[in-house]
């Protein structure tokens, strides 16, 4: 249930205007979210445990999906965004933006990874 409540403050962020790299997370975590759903209904195997390597990257990707929400949710974290409004990145040129924007961006990659890692499996399918 967090994480459907974390996905519609993501909805927040874009209605309310993005920075670039807000914007990136947010395609980012929607398409991994579509892209998560295809792959699991699939391979229904996955969800019994299976072990396959295509079930263990999945199971990496969900994980890498949650993480991406979480490092967004750092990020937009502010008075606004807390109460469903707009993203409230930490402000330009400080530690904590530099911090919570490198944190971002290894998120969105880590996800890219995992995601590459299951359309090699599927032969990109």
């Amino acid at each position: 249930m967090k994480k459907y409540a974390v996905l519609l403050l993501i909805v927040a962020v874009t209605l309310a205007g993005c920075t670039p790299l807000e914007r990136q997370a947010y395609n980012v975590a929607v398409g991994a979210k579509a892209f998560l759903d295809s792959e699991k209904a699939s391979h229904p195997e996955c969800s019994t445990g299976a072990t396959s390597t295509l079930c263990v990257d999945i199971a990496k990707a969900v994980a890498a999906k949650d993480v991406l929400l979480d490092a967004l949710t750092v990020y937009c974290s502010g008075p606004a965004f807390a109460s469903g409004g707009a993203c409230n990145p930490p402000a330009k040129g400080t530690p904590a933006s530099t911090q919570a924007a490198a944190k971002l961006q290894a998120a969105i990659s880590g996800y890219n990874q995992t995601a590459a890692d299951i359309k090699a499996v599927t032969g990109g399918k």
